[in-house]
């Protein structure tokens, strides 16, 4: 009895492309989306790192007289509207604390975040500025991520951050080392 059922499912053809195309379907719309969303995402990232690099570059060069042309070349470059970012802007100095060195903010500017307090420990001094009066600039800008389609929920409000310490390019010199000042802001302590 069971061997003419078995023959003839073994012969049948009508259904199994519909099984087939059932399976495979999702499958492939999933890789499609996933092939536009995930370079999208990683653009985005890419955007971010160019928006902090350009501002600590200009920054670095002094003469700043409104942080606006800051935000604005940032936004410019990460191509998007500035109200979607988050900026920080800090100069800091190095210190001698012990047998280390420690950075301390300067001045501080933000948009749409908080900016970091006066005076503020930062942590260990980064490797190209550990000396005793070293001054840098840090640039942070975030911004958070809103997918083209909801499919994968792990990007969607993603935010993408990107921090760089950068060196003064070209700075007032203040207390034995040139540093810049962020309008509004003092500079370094001795």
């Amino acid at each position: 009895m069971l061997r003419v059922p078995a023959r003839r499912f073994r012969k049948a053809e009508e259904g199994a492309l519909a099984v087939e195309f059932a399976l495979a379907a999702p499958i492939m719309i999933v890789l499609l989306l996933a092939s536009f969303e995930i370079p999208r995402a990683v653009a985005v990232n890419q955007k971010v790192a160019r928006a902090a690099r350009t501002i600590a570059d200009l920054a670095s060069r002094d003469g700043i007289s409104s942080m606006d042309e800051l935000y604005a070349a940032g936004a410019a470059v990460a191509d998007t509207s500035l109200p979607e970012l988050d900026i920080v802007v800090t100069a800091a100095g190095v210190y001698a604390a012990g047998g280390s060195f420690v950075s301390r903010v300067c001045s501080s500017k933000a948009y749409r975040t908080t900016q970091l307090a006066e005076e503020a420990t930062i942590g260990p001094a980064p490797p190209a500025s550990a000396e005793a009066k070293a001054r840098y600039l840090i640039a942070e800008v975030g911004l958070s991520y809103v997918a083209a389609f909801n499919l994968f929920p792990t990007l969607n409000g993603r935010r993408f951050s990107y921090r760089i310490e950068w060196p003064v390019r070209k700075g007032t010199t203040y207390n034995g080392a040139a540093e810049v000042v962020l309008p509004g802001g003092k500079p370094c302590k001795a």
